[in-house]
């Protein structure tokens, strides 16, 4: 990646930065495949769940629907500047692949993190760039800068930031990262063709994750990841528990599995009786 600190300084000012050459051609090829590979298997399904709709297509979860994705984000050049902003230890709140439909229409402005932090970055979406982003096939329109303001959503205040946008145009293979307080949209695409795009939105390891993996994936997933696919995925971030029935504090990987709910339900039913009886 060149010039990481033009790239760092991007995103700290404007909100936003374009990153060319993140991904060499047989990468952006294999991943394009994987990923309508899974769009192809969700045809049915993604109608009924309002994944797949009038303005776009998007596939949750990538890595356990695909073992590409088990290893996507671990690309040194990706990471280095996502560490930088988010701290060495961030992890990836969600992977999803996303097209704007064909002939479709526009997104509406919004935010991708829960509140504005005006001056910190708590989060990034790394939009990895899998066909030309153009105008015309609906590459996204951002507001620079507005990672800065308070969004509320008020419709006036929107229709106003539209005449602000800008719209991003990429070569395939290339990222634009954006502060996931930044407002910005996905626009129309005019053409007859898909415009595929993996979302890698990253956080600080502290901030509740749009996907819960650990508890999302399945035991043949969670067995096959490395230590390293473990710690981006957030198994190391999750919240310590106190178990009753072994009087110790669980963390981590059995606490995302849930281990010892069931028991704690039967001592917590014990203990309600108790304090039926005693009335």
């Amino acid at each position: 990646m060149k010039s990481p600190n033009r790239h760092i300084e991007a995103l700290r000012s404007s909100g936003y930065a374009v990153v060319e050459d993140i991904l060499t051609a047989s990468e952006v090829d294999e991943a394009r495949r994987a990923l309508a590979e899974v769009f192809r298997r969700e045809q049915r399904l993604g109608p009924r769940r309002g994944w797949h709709n009038d303005r776009y297509q998007v596939a949750y979860v990538l890595p356990q629907k695909h073992p590409l994705f088990r290893s996507f984000c671990e690309r040194e050049s990706l990471l280095a500047l996502m560490r930088a902003l988010l701290g060495s230890r961030c992890i990836v709140s969600a992977l999803n692949g996303l097209t704007m439909a064909p002939g479709g229409r526009e997104q509406r402005l919004h935010v991708d993190q829960e509140e504005s932090t005006p001056g910190t970055v708590l989060t990034i979406n790394a939009v990895h760039v899998l066909d030309d982003f153009t105008r015309e096939n609906g590459c996204t329109r951002l507001v620079p800068g507005s990672q800065n303001r308070t969004w509320t959503g008020d419709p006036l205040t929107v229709e106003c930031a539209e005449a602000e946008a800008v719209y991003v145009e990429a070569t395939s293979g290339s990222l634009i990262a954006y502060d996931g307080a930044l407002w910005h949209a996905g626009s129309r695409n005019r053409t007859e063709r898909q415009r595929f795009a993996i979302h890698a939105f990253f956080a600080r390891e502290w901030i509740r994750p749009h996907w819960d993996f650990p508890r999302s994936f399945s035991p043949e997933v969670i067995a096959s990841l490395t230590d390293a696919q473990r710690r981006l995925f957030g198994f190391s971030a999750q919240p310590r528990r106190y178990d009753a029935t072994s009087d110790r504090t669980i963390v981590g990987d059995d606490a995302a599995r849930g281990a010892g709910p069931a028991r704690w339900r039967s001592v917590l039913g014990r203990l309600v009786a108790g304090s039926r009886l005693r009335r």
